[in-house]
């Protein structure tokens, strides 16, 4: 059995983290994994019930977003720091493939790569706000030691455009688990929401699901419900998830002080994080999807779950639903007006085709078929090393 280590530089369990913990699950018949994280924390919950080592390495929480000048010096340091540990962690568990699927790792797993010998694996799931990100990873892959860079969407892949980069990006899609998702059942909603949402009997269900974050833009979501209201048209919104950073923390705070301040109170129900979220998809007429994604796990689910989409062109979730050809987009620059517009006329039309058009993307995209490239990639890295 191959042994992989893998670097996670947040000990929360998101979208990212719910995608590496899917690789771990799928590959353990013939991969043995050690993972170095932050912190104790969620993840860590996860990896005992998997029986998968872990090696705690320290806090490495960035700002999100644009980076100025002393998030650079920042970084390098975490850097200096993780690279040293990383190499005593690759000589402790000898490592035959060295697996960076978070952002801030891609360089140090190079650098480890480098040093040791041991073939690299990136796996991109972000889109890079700032141009110093990118310029590094385009310095960094075309270093020998990074042997297949896997992106989960081409406008994610594109972002490395070295020559030499680009010769090793493939494009693996996210899988859906289309049983788990199509069995929703409102029926399994708490309690306490079962009962809001009777007194919201005829209104049109809107969900958005993921962390409480700026970039996921839950803001636009509370405006699009007060434009649907001044409408005439019965709304009901519900925010699955919650936030996970002090800096998700404080934009939770103005996301409150909006919704109170456009007396939204009573219209928008924030559930908190949930692991049923295909019992939410089934209770909902749209998933919104407002944010600048590498891809959208969560409108993967909702297509699974033949839920509707509302999203922005811009971004892997706009490329995920045009290859689907399912969902509704709209301009990244489309205002709340325009975007409660587009979600009423969709709401009025049959969607049965473009419902259907989801299910069928998702059959294609099973875990298995995942497994299968997974496997490929990793089998094809750790020959090529000569081991």
């Amino acid at each position: 059995m191959k042994k992989v280590l893998l670097w996670e530089t947040s000990s929360a369990v998101a979208g990212g983290q719910k995608m590496t913990l899917l690789v771990m699950d799928l590959l353990k018949e013939n991969y043995e994994f050690h993972c170095l994280i932050p912190q104790e924390g969620p993840l860590t919950a996860e990896l005992k019930k998997r029986n998968i080592p872990y090696t705690l390495m320290g806090d490495q929480s960035m700002p999100s977003g644009v980076k100025g000048k002393q998030v650079y010096f920042q970084y390098a340091w975490l850097s200096v720091k993780n690279i040293l540990n990383s190499l005593r962690a690759i000589c402790r568990f000898r490592p035959d493939l060295l697996y960076a699927p978070g952002p801030a790792s891609l360089p140090w797993s190079a650098i480890c790569g480098a040093v040791t010998g041991k073939p690299v694996v990136w796996h991109l799931h972000h889109l890079f706000q700032d141009g110093p990100t990118k310029k590094l990873l385009n310095f960094t892959c075309r270093w020998k030691s990074v042997r297949k860079i896997i992106a989960i969407s081409k406008v994610v892949g594109d972002q490395i455009d070295h020559p030499v980069g680009t010769q090793k990006v493939e494009c693996i899609c996210n899988p859906v688990e289309t049983e788990r998702f199509t069995a929703g059942d409102p029926a399994c909603l708490p309690e306490n929401l079962k009962v809001w949402l009777s007194g919201k009997t005829g209104s049109l269900i809107l969900l958005e699901s993921g962390v409480l974050r700026s970039i996921k833009r839950q803001d636009l979501f509370a405006c699009v419900v007060d434009a649907l209201k001044k409408r005439q048209i019965p709304v009901a919104g519900i925010l699955l998830g919650d936030a996970i950073t002090e800096e998700d923390a404080d934009f939770k705070k103005q996301l409150l002080c909006l919704i109170d301040e456009m007396g939204l109170q009573d219209d928008i129900y924030l559930a908190g994080h949930q692991k049923n979220v295909q019992d939410y998809l089934a209770a909902a007429d749209f998933l919104f999807v407002p944010g600048i994604e590498g891809l959208s796990l969560a409108a993967l689910e909702a297509m699974a779950a033949r839920c509707d989409i509302v999203a922005t062109q811009a971004g892997g979730v706009g490329e995920l639903l045009q290859a689907a050809d399912c969902g509704c987009l709209y301009p990244h620059e489309a205002n709340p007006d325009q975007i409660a517009d587009l979600i009423v006329e969709a709401y009025r039309m049959d969607r049965t085709q473009k419902l259907q058009n989801g299910i069928d993307f998702c059959a294609d995209h099973t875990p298995s078929a995942y497994r299968k490239s997974m496997e490929q990639c990793f089998a094809d890295c750790v020959k090529n090393s000569g081991r």
